[in-house]
């Protein structure tokens, strides 16, 4: 009996020491394909593609499911494809690994207010303001713009607004909404005044360039117009913007 007790004594360790060395190989497999997944979803998100991200993060989940990042990419990917609920699962799950991540919280604070939970987005975003490393706080404060619009406060819109400029000139996205919130206030010479500042930040920006046109000519300022609308062409010939700029030329034209 002895021999055989010694026997399987022996089978047994071959068989430990065989999964010894073979675990250190598994989990630098596992880590390994964890991280393609991960930067595969990654590349698709940069891409604008959350359809093809999608596979990839959640592989990725699976293979390391208390990653706050993956979750973080997780979770804008859902949110881009309008699944909210899945979006904000992963957005809460990643705040409760790293509590205090403001672009988690950011993040999550974008799903809230797509759902209408404003009073839960408000604080989500103040607490992204909070993440003293945030390198993006113009974003919190366009966000809490957005929010505020929303909900009909116009004066608190607008502070936003400048605070997100303050923290960074030039940033288009809040220019671009106060430029809004002024020709909705019938103030066409501050709107005029901020679609000049993304026409200097981005000189190719057709957009801005066509509503400062638009407004130009609102206010017979047609010499302005008509330079505008004369680079519009210049920029994409083909492009329906020139189309729509020649059409205004032509009707210029005809003004004494």
């Amino acid at each position: 009996m002895k021999p055989f007790h010694a026997i399987a004594l022996l089978i047994v360790s071959c068989a430990m020491l065989t999964a010894c060395a073979m675990t250190p190989d598994a989990d630098t497999d596992g880590q390994e394909s964890f991280q393609i997944s991960k930067k595969k979803g990654q590349a698709y998100l940069d891409r604008g593609v959350p359809t093809m991200a999608l596979p990839a993060l959640r592989r990725a989940r699976e293979l390391q499911p208390n990653d706050p990042d993956v979750l973080l990419l997780l979770g804008m990917a859902y949110d881009q494809v309008d699944r909210p609920l899945q979006a904000l699962e992963s957005l809460e799950r990643a705040y409760r690994l790293r509590p205090g991540d403001g672009r988690i919280a950011n993040n999550l604070g974008v799903v809230l207010m797509r759902m209408e939970r404003l009073d839960e987005a408000r604080k989500a975003f103040e607490n992204a303001l909070n993440d003293v490393n945030l390198p993006t706080p113009e974003e919190i404060h366009f966000n809490l713009a957005l929010l505020h619009k929303k909900q009909g406060q116009t004066r608190e819109t607008m502070t936003r607004l400048e605070q997100a400029i303050q923290v960074k000139p030039g940033f288009v996205p809040a220019l671009m909404e106060l430029a809004d919130l002024h020709r909705a206030m019938g103030r066409s010479d501050l709107e005029q005044k901020q679609l000049r500042l993304i026409v200097q930040e981005m000189p190719d920006h057709v957009g801005a360039m066509e509503r400062l046109a638009d407004s130009y000519l609102h206010d017979n300022k047609n010499k302005e117009a008509r330079a505008l609308l004369q680079a519009i062409r210049s920029l994409d010939p083909e492009g329906q913007a020139a189309r729509r700029a020649m059409e205004k030329l032509t009707i210029l034209e005809k003004l004494p």
